[in-house]
């Protein structure tokens, strides 16, 4: 946990999760899920397994799993998850990208 009267400068990474109640100014880079509290902030991008956000991002996020951006959030950067949900209120200017399966149905009702 990085607590909210913390300031880190500089790239963060760890094999565990992660919460942000203060500010990084670097890229943040771990195993476990990663989350900005209301309040915590980060300019650079993230890389982890899951993301929930409720603070301030400005920059790209790569995650293997969901994402959460909470009513409080501000979001600017490219986004990639597997998942992506967006609560009213929140800011965002974002490009998501995304890998999923799309099931057509059985295959006589294919055209």
């Amino acid at each position: 946990m990085l607590g909210p009267h913390t300031r880190v400068t500089g790239r963060v990474s760890g094999d565990a999760s992660l919460r942000i109640e203060g500010s990084v100014r670097g890229d943040v880079q771990v195993s476990g899920g990663a989350e900005i509290v209301e309040g915590g902030s980060v300019e650079g991008n993230v890389t982890a397994a899951s993301l929930d956000i409720a603070g301030s991002l400005q920059g790209d996020v790569a995650v293997r799993g969901p994402v959460a951006i909470r009513s409080s959030a501000v979001l600017r950067g490219v986004l990639r998850g597997s998942e992506v949900s967006i609560e009213p209120g929140s800011r965002v200017s974002i490009r998501i990208t995304s890998d999923f399966d799309l099931d057509l149905g059985p295959v006589g009702l294919r055209r």
